[in-house]
């Protein structure tokens, strides 16, 4: 757009606009300027002046003759009455007659009671009470002075030598009534392959004070054996614990340890 045209589109917006406040400012003007009284002349309608109407002479009509009515004949429809129904008497059911059959009269008897004209006299007699044994109240003690301490024995790794796998033995501790470790209790291992092996409690200190060791072999094996404790002269002083081997490396060493339970 030029800036022409644009000047004429500005002047015909301008007057517009004046336009616009003029017609404003005549629209209040009327509103806000008092109105002239206009004397308005009334016209009053002219008063219609309605004819007179004249009376006309009274035309006398003729006499006409009388003409005498005929009698009619009134017929009346006779209505035939409808025949009424007779209701039929329901029969009402009598209520059974009930015979009542009379019953035999009970002739009540005197029963005589019977008499006992000789009384029995219960003697009683004392009957000797079962002896009761005593029960025992807990497991039968052991007959050895010894017995194995925990749930017998427990297999774990090499631990007390170099040799790792290429070895296999039993090792454990021995304890006193009060727990503390007993030394010079001789431990005697016997069993597969003519096994027959002896120790003493306190010679190995690796498994603790009290503690002996008794190797079975050079290799990782399969094999039972037996461990007891017995005396120097060689009577047995404890349980006898077995032990089996599984075969397996790192379960190639079986810990069983005794503790006594009463002197000996």
């Amino acid at each position: 757009m030029s800036r022409g045209s644009s000047a004429i589109y500005n002047i015909i917006a301008l007057i517009f606009l004046i336009l616009s406040i003029l017609a404003c400012i005549y629209v209040v003007w009327q509103f806000t300027s008092t109105p002239a009284t206009s004397e308005v002349e009334a016209v009053v309608p002219t008063v219609a002046v309605l004819p007179t109407l004249t009376a006309s002479a009274t035309a006398t009509a003729p006499d006409l003759p009388t003409a005498t009515p005929t009698p009619t004949q009134t017929l009346v429809p006779s209505i035939t009455p409808a025949p009424t129904s007779t209701p039929i008497p329901t029969a009402t059911p009598e209520p059974p007659t009930a015979t009542l059959t009379p019953e035999p009269s009970a002739t009540a008897t005197d029963t005589p009671i019977a008499t006992s004209t000789d009384i029995a006299t219960a003697t009683a007699t004392d009957t000797p009470l079962p002896t009761l044994e005593p029960s025992p109240t807990g497991p039968t003690p052991s007959p050895f002075p010894f017995d194995v301490r925990g749930d017998g024995a427990s297999f774990t790794t090499n631990f007390a030598n170099t040799a790792g796998c290429a070895w296999q033995g039993i090792g454990g501790q021995v304890f006193d009534v009060n727990g503390s470790p007993l030394t010079n209790i001789q431990v005697h291992v016997f069993g597969a392959g003519n096994f027959d092996q002896y120790t003493v409690s306190g010679s190995n200190s690796l498994y603790g004070a009290g503690g002996w060791e008794i190797s079975v072999g050079t290799a990782v094996g399969t094999g039972n054996y037996v461990v007891e404790l017995i005396t120097t002269q060689g009577t047995r002083i404890s349980s006898q614990v077995t032990v089996s081997f599984p075969g397996d490396c790192t379960r190639n060493l079986a810990l069983v340890n005794f503790i006594q339970t009463r002197p000996f």
